[in-house]
């Protein structure tokens, strides 16, 4: 019995993790928000790239570049269940980097300034 468990929970945590990268309307890098998080948190891609960014929580977000170079705006939470239920995704955005670098950011709404939302960060590191 506990051998069927752990096979439908490792089933489960593959599927899961898995979402991101298959998120609708993906196309390059997948970044999912979540529960006050960034997934991944750190990415390295080349130049040329486009990343997207998916709110998949609860609660409406933002993705806004530390330096300004980008500012999604609200994306909306997903509705009537979204990616739990089959409701609705939630709001989407994508940035495509032409420039080598490195690229802190953070959610407008949720500031690292504020202790709660401190680690509520990303980095997207650009190379040739």
């Amino acid at each position: 019995m506990w051998r069927k468990r752990l096979v439908m929970g490792l089933g489960l945590a593959v599927l899961m993790s898995c979402k991101s990268s298959t998120s609708p309307g993906c196309s390059g890098t997948c970044v999912t928000i979540q529960d006050f998080s960034f997934s991944p948190s750190a990415v390295t891609i080349k130049v040329g790239t486009t990343v997207t960014w998916t709110n998949s929580g609860p609660a409406s977000h933002t993705t806004t570049s530390g330096s300004g170079v980008w500012d999604s705006g609200t994306l909306s939470a997903p509705s009537g269940g979204g990616g739990y239920g089959g409701g609705s995704a939630g709001g989407t955005f994508q940035f495509t980097f032409n420039t080598p670098g490195t690229y802190p950011y953070h959610c407008k709404i949720h500031p690292p300034s504020i202790a709660t939302y401190a680690g509520f960060t990303g980095t997207i590191t650009v190379t040739q």
